[in-house]
């Protein structure tokens, strides 16, 4: 702060206004560890550490007024007891995948095969079908939709007559598939019909991101989870537009590692339903299917998610399943009990960014299949759950969310309906 003696040539100037104040001299109201009240025209910031080492308190101005602390204000917490309804959008057969073209509109897929444009009446006629080139016995079908990042192509994830699984890439303008313009961009054999993952996500770097489970079977038979030799039991990352068919991009966390397959983005997964990128954080999240004990959410941001072992089949959660818990195991932010009464298999979702719910900003919505309540988490700064609930409505059998080009919420029920998450 400025010197006494400062003041004191400043109270030989100013006079009567000074003999009016406390003779011994009290801090300057710049003082950001003052707890006098803080004059209109000089307002503290909120918290000392943050000021530039450059400027220090002493030498700043009394003229000049901080800046304004609401600016820096965390944002509010999310309220997770606020009124909210599901207002049903469409019915699609087997309503399972969804995604946003390049110009904001909303693409519907069916487990059948068929893909449809969701509109103001609801959705249309199949611009795709493909219900003679898959099958739906097991856990297979058309299984995720993807839109590049420029909106010029359309990746379909499903798994083809023989039970394996293939992403096929169409040329897309607008909402118009073009079924001429089709080449297969990466392709996998599956030992079961069970635990194909199948979601296929564009990331905030334009790369696609390919969810894959560990082959099925009970307990990780192939012992694919912890196995870097295989894209089973792996989010996977590829160029899918930068060589014939893919690139696996040089920065990915194994590409140098010998006998690693070179897709892998994390490893240690079970079978992951629903992944996504907060749009503002850029945080991964992953919903993971347990076997027996536990459904697992897993966040990590993005100096975290290259390379992370989520710890599948050592693992199952926090709990050991087939042996000791690997030194680099990421836990998941939360988990819940597979046989309680939270449901039997998770359904991940996305961190609500909307401007129709402000309530929810920030909160990560998720369901179960077999429990349909629409549910939050909300995670602080450290990683830590300090609350987690349902939202009082149900979705339904519900095997997917999806996110449009606001922000705002899709829940997507296999039955068939497509709800619209919005203010009660």
């Amino acid at each position: 702060m400025p010197d006494q003696t400062r003041w004191l040539v400043v109270g030989v100037v100013l006079g009567v206004v000074l003999l009016a104040c406390d003779p011994a001299g009290r801090d300057d109201e710049t003082d950001a560890g003052a707890d006098d009240e803080v004059t209109d025209d000089v307002e503290a910031p909120a918290d000392a550490d943050e000021r530039s080492d450059d400027v220090g308190v002493d030498d700043r101005d009394p003229d000049v007024a901080a800046p304004d602390s609401d600016d820096d204000a965390d944002p509010p917490r999310p309220d997770l007891e606020v009124d909210v309804t599901l207002e049903r959008v469409a019915e699609v057969s087997s309503a399972v995948a969804a995604t946003v073209t390049g110009d904001g509109e909303v693409l519907l897929g069916s487990r059948d095969g068929t893909v449809h444009h969701l509109g103001d009446d609801g959705a249309s006629e199949p611009l795709l079908d493909l219900r003679d080139e898959t099958t739906t016995d097991g856990e297979r079908g058309l299984l995720g939709l993807a839109v590049a990042e420029d909106g010029e192509e359309l990746y379909v994830s499903f798994t083809d007559t023989a039970g394996d699984s293939r992403v096929d890439a169409f040329g897309l303008d607008g909402v118009i598939v073009d079924v001429e313009e089709r080449r297969t961009v990466f392709s996998l054999e599956q030992p079961f019909s069970n635990h194909n993952g199948g979601h296929v996500v564009v990331g905030p770097d334009g790369m696609l991101y390919i969810g894959m489970g560990d082959g099925g079977g009970a307990g990780d038979p192939v012992e694919a989870g912890q196995d870097l030799s295989t894209p089973l039991g792996a989010l996977l990352r590829i160029d899918p537009r930068g060589g014939d068919p893919y690139v696996v991009p040089e920065d990915n966390p194994f590409v140098d590692d010998r006998g690693a397959a070179g897709e892998i983005f994390a490893y240690g997964l079970r079978n992951p339903w629903r992944f996504s990128f907060d749009r503002e954080t850029g945080e991964l999240w992953i919903a993971d299917v347990g076997q027996d004990t536990r459904e697992e959410i897993n966040r990590v941001g993005p100096d975290e998610a290259p390379g992370a072992n989520f710890g599948w089949n050592l693992m199952e959660g926090t709990v050991t399943f087939a042996g000791d818990e690997p030194e680099d195991h990421t836990p998941p932010v939360y988990e819940y009990d597979t046989r309680g009464p939270e449901g039997c298999a998770v359904t991940g979702g996305f961190v609500y960014r909307g401007e129709a719910i402000p309530e929810l900003v920030g909160a990560y919505l998720y369901a179960d299949y077999c429990n349909g309540e629409v549910r939050a988490l909300v995670v602080d700064d450290d990683g830590e759950v300090v609350e987690q609930g349902g939202l009082g409505v149900d979705g339904g059998e519900v095997v997917s969310f999806a996110e449009d080009d606001d922000g705002e919420v899709l829940v997507l029920d296999v039955s068939g309906d497509v709800r619209r998450l919005l203010p009660a």
